[in-house]
């Protein structure tokens, strides 16, 4: 079972704003593979979660930036 974030592409966004939102994700749960993989298309990008208290954490980590 995973638990979904996703994060919506926006054409306001810089790379800058996307650089620092991965880098947070794996600051706090390391490289994709461990706890969580990740799947990118024209929309979204979107983390799976092992954990369900992890996707929690990762919702509030990128609270302004989630859908």
């Amino acid at each position: 079972m995973s638990y979904t974030v996703a994060m919506p592409w926006k054409s306001t966004q810089t790379e800058t704003y996307w650089n620092e939102s991965c880098a947070d994700v794996v600051e706090v749960f390391g490289l994709p593979g461990g706890k969580y993989t990740t799947q990118v298309n024209p929309d979204l990008m979107i983390f799976y979660f092992k954990s369900e208290k992890d996707a929690a954490l990762c919702r509030i980590l990128l609270s302004e930036k989630i859908l």
